[in-house]
């Protein structure tokens, strides 16, 4: 374990922070790992509570309410913004903690996620991000771009494209290149409940999402959901089509990201879409048949984009871009009610200070992706911890571009947030089981969209919805 620097000079003698956050390993094994440097420095000490992830919401939301939980310091997701930060249970970040921990250091988006109706509620400590990871070494060789080109009439190159990322996933699933019996072109969740969602939506912004409009989720007039547009409906269309040809599992539209990454990292497939875990695990020497391989680039686009203002379809052949921030990543709060705020704010700016939140990033487990500039530029992070240099670099320039996209998309931070995406993954799952047409689905899930806005209360909902963007 590395010493880490202290980003302050305060005691905190015989004081106890009790801290809330996800079970470890991912989120809080880093203060598990860490927090004794803090409590040394500090003279205070730190009680950890943790739940797994299906109880965190909840237990962390009955204890604000009810305040039978005192806690000092919560990890929350920034897609709870609206029912943690807009409830009025957490503390504004002072200035002097903003100065400490470099807040200007953070990328716009995630300056933006810890920000509601704005005022900022915390700090970023997470940062989520989808990708195209794919295998640089299938990418490079002479015999394979010459049998694509010759199948396909255009070089072999990342693509830029849903129609391309299809073309080339169906060129590397249709041999064995890796030798095990069996090869996948390329590999994403698409199951109900397992994170195939968020796969969804990422494919779907991109038809859906033009710059300049962030309102991609809702009609900010009047809480009309927009996910039975054309371009929603378009990206379902694919996603369908992804699941029906082949280039992935057996029975992908039932599998996760437990599944997806085990094969991407056991060398089995040429490319996959996932956050960035992928990065972390690919040096893994119990796991990893791919250091040394791996590539990682901005997720496709489409190659048209529907334009809500004018209701017709923009043709964008080089690739309409929507980086989707999937679930945006979690951050560290003050509670109001919090019985040792100073302590709390001190070991929230250790833990989240630029050199300390770069070192969590490659500790193994630790869910913590990066979310600042310093940490993107520095890949010598993840070369000190084990990944080789053109991966770490390859990997730190991608997610650069994504972050740093003027269409970026970040994830929907209102009220309600997991019933409305619960919805959508119901109905998606029975398009991609042939139940029901991809118009069908979305137009179901926008009629349920519509009874959840109801049963919160629409102007709610639409107050919170343009506050989620108040920065």
């Amino acid at each position: 374990i590395p010493t880490l620097p202290m980003p302050t000079n305060r005691r905190f003698d015989g004081q106890e922070v009790i801290v809330f956050s996800l079970s470890p390993p991912p989120i809080s094994s880093p203060i598990q790992a860490f927090g004794p440097q803090w409590e040394a420095a500090t003279g205070a000490k730190i009680n950890l509570v943790t739940y797994p992830f299906g109880e965190v919401f909840e237990k962390l939301r009955a204890g604000l309410v009810t305040g039978g939980h005192t806690f000092d310091l919560v990890n929350y997701q920034a897609v709870w913004a609206a029912d943690i930060a807009g409830g009025g249970f957490l503390e504004e970040t002072p200035d002097e903690v903003q100065q400490a921990v470099q807040v200007d250091d953070y990328f716009k988006p995630y300056q933006d996620a810890a920000v509601w109706g704005g005022k900022r509620y915390g700090l970023m400590y997470d940062g989520d991000a989808q990708n195209l990871y794919y295998r640089r070494d299938l990418f490079e060789n002479p015999e394979y771009a010459l049998q694509f080109e010759e199948q396909y009439g255009y070089p072999l190159q990342l693509p830029a494209t849903w129609e391309q990322y299809q073309q080339i996933g169906e060129f590397f699933s249709s041999f064995d290149w890796s030798g095990a019996g069996q090869s996948y072109g390329a590999v994403e969740s698409m199951g109900r409940g397992v994170t195939g969602i968020y796969y969804l939506v990422g494919r779907c912004v991109s038809y859906a999402k033009t710059e300049g409009d962030p309102y991609v989720f809702f009609d900010p007039e009047g809480m009309k959901p927009r996910i039975n547009e054309p371009g929603w409906v378009q990206g379902l269309t694919d996603w369908v089509k992804a699941a029906e040809s082949g280039i992935g599992l057996p029975g992908a539209a039932r599998l996760g990201f437990a599944e997806v990454r085990p094969a991407f990292i056991g060398g089995q497939a040429a490319m996959c879409l996932e956050w960035g875990d992928i990065a972390t695990l690919s040096y893994d020497p119990e796991q990893s048949k791919i250091e040394g391989k791996l590539g990682t680039a901005l997720a496709p686009g489409a190659s048209r984009v529907f334009d809500r203002a004018t209701q017709q379809w923009i043709e964008t052949p080089a690739g309409n871009r929507a980086p989707y921030l999937a679930a945006i990543g979690w951050l560290f709060g003050v509670p109001t009610t919090a019985a040792n705020k100073d302590a709390a704010w001190d070991l929230a700016a250790f833990m989240c200070s630029p050199v300390n939140n770069a070192v969590a990033t490659v500790l193994p487990g630790s869910g913590i992706q990066p979310s600042r500039v310093s940490t993107v530029e520095r890949p010598e992070f993840m070369i000190q911890a084990g990944m080789a240099p053109l991966d770490a670099d390859s990997y730190m320039t991608a997610l650069g571009e994504t972050l740093a996209h003027p269409n970026v998309v970040l994830d929907l931070r209102i009220p309600g947030s997991a019933d409305y995406f619960d919805r959508l993954d119901v109905e998606a799952s029975r398009a991609m089981a042939g139940e029901i047409s991809p118009q069908q689905a979305m137009d179901n899930a926008a009629a349920q969209w519509e009874e959840i806005t109801e049963r919160l209360g629409r102007d709610r909902q639409q107050d919170a919805y343009v506050a989620s963007f108040e920065v």
